[in-house]
């Protein structure tokens, strides 16, 4: 027997479409509010925070990773949804697929002005590290002076003791590693969960939200 102590060290299993198209469903919060917007005839449902973003763009070529960026189609211009699930090409055909972020500095080098990743579950379970190694790779794909809106989960957020270290102090300085890859920190919201058992605040977008511009 063959004790598994990652799930990377999985074999998975062949799956047809519709156990591919359950399974990232299930993981993109957002595809709910594209199904939603696709029934009616008049009105693109949004949140807040997308709202946040839509304010906040600036012109040019716009990049969602990652996030089920379909649902924003009507929104915004000259918009490029970027996943890495080969069945979003089943039901978005405008979708760019890429197994691996590497590719997105030879399919897009420097083409983007605006850049979102919304509570990718991609980018989840891992430490400061691996998430600025997946920036990096996004900043591939980022003209000079890009916007670059970032939101993530704190509870899925890896290698930090939750109960010992202020969660605010430590998100900050997140935000500080990510500028040390070229970036500057527009601006920046934590809402934390308020008492035990508690969910985060925000489980849709996620409960940290950096807004960055690329400098270098």
């Amino acid at each position: 027997m063959k004790i598994t102590k990652h799930y990377t060290e999985l074999t998975e299993k062949t799956q047809d479409k519709k156990i591919a198209y359950l399974k990232y469903r299930t993981g993109k919060v957002k595809h709910e509010l594209w199904l939603k917007s696709r029934k009616s005839k008049s009105t693109v449902f949004i949140t807040d925070y997308d709202n946040f973003i839509l304010e906040n763009l600036q012109s040019g070529h716009t990049a969602i990773f990652g996030s089920a960026g379909y649902y924003l189609e009507d929104c915004i211009p000259n918009l490029v949804v970027i996943e890495k699930d080969e069945i979003v090409k089943t039901f978005y055909k405008k979708a760019g697929i890429v197994k691996q972020r590497e590719e997105l500095m030879t399919l897009f080098p420097k083409k983007f002005n605006n850049f979102i990743v919304c509570n990718n579950r991609s980018d989840m379970w891992c430490d400061v590290k691996g998430l600025c190694r997946h920036i990096e790779h996004y900043k591939k794909a980022m003209a000079k002076n890009c916007l670059f809106f970032y939101s993530l989960r704190d509870t899925q957020f890896t290698q930090w003791n939750r109960l010992k270290e202020n969660h605010y102090h430590f998100f900050i300085n997140v935000a500080k590693e990510i500028e040390k890859l070229g970036f500057k920190c527009i601006q920046s919201t934590m809402d934390f969960a308020k008492g035990d058992g508690n969910e985060n605040p925000d489980t849709t977008n996620g409960n940290i939200k950096y807004f960055f511009k690329c400098i270098e």
